[in-house]
């Protein structure tokens, strides 16, 4: 039986890092984002039952999500943002309960922003990937140059507090160094499930 081990944190607090680095280390990683994102647009009955809810403008042609549009919507109205995860998430859950079916390896890796939120039962150990606030939002705005600070604080503000993600871990990674520094400790949790 795989153990798995769900990468959670705030935007900009370095999970797909750490998901990369481990995927370089040869383990599965499973990105719940990625696949939702996937999910939402290949999955016929998904699309239909968020078109129901949001309407046709969250799809151009009825295929292709328009994430800006969807964002916008459910960044502003909470109601939307539980409607969608409780469209989404399930989906998702199936999708990796799959997924793990198929993968061979004791440890297996998933990046699962929302871990803590939707309190994610496939989760056997939550590590929390942190970093204070500002450089949290530096990176954001690195690397999204159409996005303005209220953009990324909207999202902030839709997650849990840093506080209560911290008091909710197994274990917590420090992202607020260097890269070498993340993998060096990233290293050091491995040793201890290996």
């Amino acid at each position: 039986m795989s153990q798995v081990i769900c990468i959670t944190g705030g935007i900009g607090s370095g999970k797909s890092t750490v998901c990369r680095y481990l995927e370089e280390r040869g383990y599965p990683v499973y990105y719940s984002d990625i696949r939702a994102k996937a999910l939402m647009e290949g999955d016929y009955q998904l699309r239909e039952q968020l078109i129901t809810v949001f309407g046709t403008t969250i799809y151009t042609d009825r295929e292709v999500l328009n994430r800006t549009e969807l964002a916008r919507r459910i960044f502003n109205d909470s109601n939307l943002k539980h409607s969608l995860e409780s469209i989404v998430h399930p989906r998702v859950h199936e999708d990796f309960v799959q997924w793990s079916k198929d993968q061979t390896s004791r440890l297996l890796f998933k990046e699962s922003p929302l871990a803590l939120e939707i309190d994610d039962q496939s989760c056997q150990t939550i590590v929390v990937v942190h970093a204070e606030a500002e450089l949290r939002i530096s990176r954001v705005l690195g690397r999204n140059s159409n996005w303005t600070r209220e953009d990324v604080e909207a999202r902030m503000r839709n997650q849990i507090s840093d506080e209560q993600r911290l008091r909710l871990a197994h274990q917590v990674l420090d992202n607020s160094g260097t890269p070498d520094e993340l993998q060096e400790k990233l290293d050091q949790l491995l040793t201890k499930w290996s």
